[in-house]
């Protein structure tokens, strides 16, 4: 069942008949049968316990935030500062006020300062010229004009706030080219490698690299962990695939590796046997794209990059969202090179997703 599943995994159910007391992360049944996941502010990195205690405190006792004006206007500037303002905005928490986390993190500072202000005239029992006790400098709050993050840089940032990718997975991007390619999920590969021993390719996004040296040969290995949608995982790179490699192991960058599992009573090790670049690889398989549009914005700059790219063998459709959650898809005419480069624009495009097909 789903419960035993969550059990399986580690995961905690919340809902009416569960206690959620000390859950930073779980699964809650809805009271309609939806399902969604909670996250603890608490528990996000750099934010404190102290600080979202009493933010939690605030919306309980006056209600939700209705905007990051009013959130600022009512926050207690005593116990948040601009870097946590930064993380919570990377970790997605003002997603229910505004959709731009680019453009609250860099309206950090401002709306700390404006907290400030409003904490000052309250606690003078100033009426403000907007009408309320407080209330004028938060009103009159504006965020910066800026694009959000591109989607892949949306969820880098989200990673670094609360340690793992919660809204998506880069990962999902690569759609059915990772089956094309043959790549199997590394969390699968301890049940695999029982069933059929030998090497086998798998696909992530570089989390961390340690290098190391050999004691007797002095030779530089190195452990690198990868992220795909299974978990967070760590191979062993030896020294000539790491020389072969190393400019390829940099956070965030999404890579193919071949790797042979070794199989222990408590553990399965991955020990690198080639290490390519993903979006190559992919390049040279893919299909073709679905593009997923927020808005019309980005359609000049979609229009220069795949002008470009006019002749090649992959299709190309731009999928539109509708109100209702609904959306409308419509190839587009002609064949695309579709090269590394294109995509990697296509990627970093503000309000654009791209899906390998």
């Amino acid at each position: 069942t789903f419960r035993q599943e969550l059990d399986r995994l580690g995961i905690p159910l919340l809902g009416p008949d569960v206690n959620r007391s000390g859950a930073d992360f779980g699964v809650e049944l809805r009271a309609d049968g939806t399902q969604c996941v909670r996250y603890a502010l608490a528990a996000i990195r750099n934010v404190g316990h102290a600080a979202m205690t009493e933010l939690e405190r605030e919306r309980t006792d006056n209600g939700p935030f209705k905007s990051v004006a009013d959130f600022a206007g009512r926050l207690d500037a005593r116990y948040v500062n601009k870097r946590q303002i930064e993380v919570l905005a990377c970790a997605g928490a003002f997603d229910g006020l505004t959709g731009n986390r680019h453009q609250v993190y860099k309206a950090a500072d401002r709306i700390v300062r404006h907290a400030q202000t409003a904490a000052e005239e309250r606690a003078s029992n100033q009426v403000s010229l907007f009408g309320g006790a407080g209330g004028g400098e938060s009103a009159a709050l504006t965020l910066p004009n800026v694009d959000d993050w591109p989607a892949m840089d949306r969820l880098r940032y989200e990673f670094d706030a609360i340690g793992f990718y919660l809204s998506a997975h880069p990962m999902d991007a690569y759609g059915a080219s990772l089956q094309r390619l043959g790549v199997v999920a590394m969390g699968d590969i301890p049940k695999l490698h029982r069933i059929e021993p030998g090497r086998k390719k798998v696909a992530g996004i570089v989390v961390t690299k340690q290098e190391r040296r050999a004691k007797q040969s002095g030779n530089p290995f190195a452990f690198v962990q990868l992220s795909d949608k299974t978990g967070v995982y760590e191979i062993v790179v030896f020294s000539e695939v790491l020389s072969q490699s190393r400019e390829l192991l940099v956070a965030g960058q999404p890579v193919l590796v071949a790797v042979d599992p070794q199989a222990n009573e408590n553990e399965t090790r991955m020990t690198a046997a080639e290490i390519t670049d993903l979006d190559q690889a992919v390049a040279n398989t893919a299909a073709g794209l679905r593009i997923h549009l927020r808005d019309e914005s980005p359609l000049p700059q979609l229009k220069t990059i795949l002008q470009r790219e006019s002749r090649g063998r992959g299709t190309v459709s731009v999928v539109l969202d509708l109100d209702g959650d609904e959306e409308v898809e419509m190839a587009l005419p002609g064949r695309y090179r579709l090269s590394t480069g294109a995509r990697r624009a296509l990627k970093a495009l503000p309000g654009v997703s791209v899906q390998d097909v």
